[in-house]
């Protein structure tokens, strides 16, 4: 494994990426894109990163590879319905991928999309596919997340669960991550004042990048949706101190 790492000299399997773009990232149930399901953004995204201008319509000069090239699909998703990889199927198929190109999903949490790209860089490099597409599709606005575990309880047999060795392990899995990043804020010892500071700085990077245009290359439109819309230019430490926290209402940070 050292001398692999070592070795930085091209291999006849690397994995090489050659394309990376993805859609507008907008706001959860009030966004541009809240009323789109995954299967729309995801199938908007595997015709366009195919293109070499994904902003074109697709033709024989526009494309970068061609869809009978691609050998695998791997998506990387966490909230999904039990109909999920039949959605991204169909999701492939009416992006003029054809049904000879395999697809899978992966669930990790919190890294699916990377996953899925580690997937497909694995099999190129162990020599099972040349090509593939490695991606991750979310939804934020189709899915409860103030309410989850009470709409959608994890189906396990409880009393074996709040009764084996390590319970309190086991049923830490139910943490919110809201909560987690209290933890973590109050682990290293972040306070609201330096968060809330990192965040306006964002904000205010983010909202120069996209107005330099930075972020189009990247970007694939939806619709008539053509770019990010959670980004709060005007966004101060003054007016983010305003919002109260909502996990931990007395010291929280989140």
């Amino acid at each position: 494994l050292n001398q692999t790492m070592a070795d930085k000299s091209p291999h006849p399997r690397d994995a090489v990426i050659v394309q990376a773009i993805r859609t507008p990232l907008c706001r959860a149930r009030k966004g541009g894109l809240a009323q789109h399901p995954p299967a729309t953004l995801l199938s908007t995204v595997l015709s366009g990163v195919l293109l070499k201008d994904p902003t074109q319509p697709a033709s024989d000069d526009n494309f970068l590879l061609s869809p009978s090239s691609i050998q695998d699909i791997c998506i990387g998703n966490v909230l999904s319905p039990p109909t999920s990889a039949v959605s991204f199927r169909m999701a492939a198929l009416s992006a003029n991928i054809p049904h000879t190109t395999s697809l899978s999903t992966t669930n990790r949490q919190c890294s699916s999309g990377l996953q899925a790209v580690a997937n497909i860089a694995h099999a190129i490099r162990c020599g099972s596919i040349n090509v593939g597409i490695g991606a991750g599709v979310e939804s934020m606005s189709a899915n409860p997340m103030h309410e989850l575990y009470e709409k959608f309880p994890p189906e396990v047999d409880w009393d074996t669960m709040q009764n084996c060795e390590n319970s309190q392990e086991v049923m830490d899995c139910l943490i919110p991550m809201g909560v987690t990043s209290e933890n973590v804020a109050k682990k290293y010892q972040l306070d609201r004042v330096t968060l809330d500071t990192f965040a306006a700085k964002s904000h205010e990077k983010a909202a120069k990048a996209r107005s330099l245009g930075k972020f189009k290359s990247e970007i694939i439109p939806v619709g008539n949706v053509t770019e990010d819309d959670g980004i709060r230019p005007s966004t101060t430490v003054d007016k983010l101190a305003r919002l109260r926290p909502v996990f931990d209402k007395q010291n929280g940070t989140t």
